[in-house]
């Protein structure tokens, strides 16, 4: 980094900050938006069940007994919690893209008169 102005330096700082913090949030977006399909889907299925069907669920490291209406209610809860953290996270993931942006534009401002 010789030769690059010390406020250069500190954006091109920042500018690996939010690229990490990005990558992150990423992550955990895939994470959420795997869990949300897999919830969907668990949600199909039992939809699809006679009333009186057997339905087991994990809790733990245990397998329980329950019934076609309280696993459609927990499955839709947990749906709907999943979405809202999806959407969260899209949320922050456009604002720190947008930072990203940004702070790119003044790097490379900052560094065009120098460049010359």
């Amino acid at each position: 980094m010789q030769g690059i102005p010390p406020q250069v330096q500190s954006m091109l700082a920042q500018l690996e900050s939010y690229q990490q913090q990005l990558q992150l949030l990423v992550q955990q977006k895939q994470k959420v938006q795997l869990e949300l399909n897999e919830a969907k889907k668990a949600l199909e299925e039992i939809e699809k069940l006679p009333d009186d069907a057997v339905i087991y669920k994990t809790v733990g490291t245990l397998i329980v007994k329950t019934d076609k209406e309280k696993a459609l209610a927990e499955l839709r809860e947990k749906v709907e919690t999943l979405e809202v953290r999806l959407n969260a996270l899209e949320r922050q993931e456009k604002k720190l893209n947008e930072k990203i942006k940004e702070l790119t534009a003044q790097i490379q401002s900052a560094l065009r008169p120098t460049a010359g």
